[in-house]
């Protein structure tokens, strides 16, 4: 899953469930929970094994993929204002939400690897539900707008 539908399934969670006690443990459990849903992702490990790195071209689509998590996660926090604590939670849990995959660029991006890392890797591999470009984008707009749906109206 793209990291704006983690950010903003974690956020959701956070608005929803505005408890940081089960809210927060519950985002993070959320990503392996979305990556069991249909969907496009970025082939990170078949192009760096081809290329030997990433491509500037995947970089780009990736920090706009990233900026438009932290602006959904933010959308939603800001609308919990001026409730300063909740609007850090819906932070957190968005970050949350993200830090599996967070754990994993040094592997892809600068050649790391480590034991925690390694194990991570393996388990996203075995939870995701890659499927084909369009449909996985659809799939993925789809869930977005029902969680967007969950909090905005």
């Amino acid at each position: 899953m793209l990291e704006f539908a983690h950010a903003l399934t974690g956020a959701t969670i956070a608005y929803r469930i505005q408890n940081p006690v089960i809210s927060l443990p519950l985002a993070l459990l959320s990503h392996s929970l979305v990556d069991l849903l249909p969907h496009w992702n970025f082939a990170l490990d078949k192009e760096r094994k081809k290329l030997g790195k990433i491509s500037k071209k995947t970089i780009f689509w990736l920090y706009l993929d990233s900026f438009t998590g932290l602006s959904l996660g933010l959308l939603l926090a800001f609308k919990a204002l001026p409730h300063f604590p909740r609007f850090l939670t819906i932070i957190a849990a968005a970050f949350l939400a993200v830090l599996p995959d967070l754990i994993e660029a040094p592997y892809f991006f600068f050649n790391y690897s480590n034991k925690l890392i390694d194990k991570i890797i393996a388990l996203q591999k075995k939870l995701q539900w890659n499927i084909p470009f369009w449909p996985g984008i659809i799939t993925q707009i789809f869930f977005a707008s029902l969680l967007l749906s969950l909090t905005l109206l």
